[in-house]
């Protein structure tokens, strides 16, 4: 088992190289990484198109698809009222997307918000509620889950991988607070799904913030398995083809 291998990057998009590159080092698998991403905003964009680009190439999913099954930035954009962004998600889009064949186990922000445990839990809005209403702030007793208890434990394919996200409140120098997420990812496919995980998470995180009117900190995720399985000789083209740009 590999010892834990500790990335701090400021955005989420060289934190998503470096680990691309440790996993062309290490034929294509790691175990126990820790990303973390300082800042929420900066990005590069010609990095993104390009990415996206490869993306649509190579016929796997873009990275705007992929952040969008954690937070629908573009809904929340047009309802910018989260009673009615909720709204909206379960009562219209949550039976669109049923209706759909590849549906399987939903998305991750439907099980955030319309989360099944003897009757339909926003977790979201429980954590904003919480934390708005007590007196003192609760360092770490907010926690958002995915996964459900039986089969999707056990599952070695069709599940959620994001497992559990820790909301964390903590105490800066100048006394502010802010708000910071931590997620656990059981299997983190880096070709496809990383990069636009990160970046659905850091919209998750600012959303959080705001509604919270904390400061926005920065965005922990363990990866326990860490994978790139196909399209390795194009992900590899694509790599050096940055470096030789850069």
């Amino acid at each position: 088992m590999d010892r834990p291998v500790i990335i701090v990057k400021n955005n989420f998009q060289e934190a998503w190289l470096d680990v691309v590159h440790l996993l062309l080092k290490q034929h294509w698998n790691a175990y126990n990484l820790i990303i973390q991403i300082t800042n929420t905003d900066i990005i590069d964009n010609q990095l993104h198109q390009n990415y996206s680009a490869f993306c649509e190439t190579i016929r796997i999913k873009a990275p705007k698809s992929v952040a969008y099954t954690i937070f629908p930035h573009k809904l929340h954009r047009i309802f910018n009222n989260r009673h009615i962004f909720f709204n909206k998600y379960i009562n219209i889009v949550i039976p669109k997307l049923r209706r759909l064949k590849h549906f399987g186990w939903g998305t991750y922000f439907q099980r955030m918000v319309d989360y099944n445990n003897d009757g339909q839990v926003n977790q979201l809005e429980n954590i904003i509620n919480a934390i708005n209403s007590r007196r003192r702030y609760s360092k770490a007793a907010y926690t958002i889950l995915i996964q459900k208890p039986g089969g999707e434990t056990i599952r070695p394919l069709g599940g959620p991988c994001l497992n559990y996200i820790a909301v964390q409140i903590s105490t800066k120098v100048d006394h502010s607070m802010e708000l910071s997420l931590m997620c656990i990812y059981r299997n983190h496919d880096f070709l496809e799904r990383a990069y636009g995980n990160y970046w659905g998470l850091l919209n998750l995180l600012k959303f959080l913030a705001h509604e919270t009117n904390l400061n926005v900190g920065v965005l922990t995720c363990i990866s326990s398995h860490a994978y790139v399985d196909k399209k390795k000789t194009e992900l590899k083209n694509f790599l050096e083809a940055y470096r030789d740009n850069s």
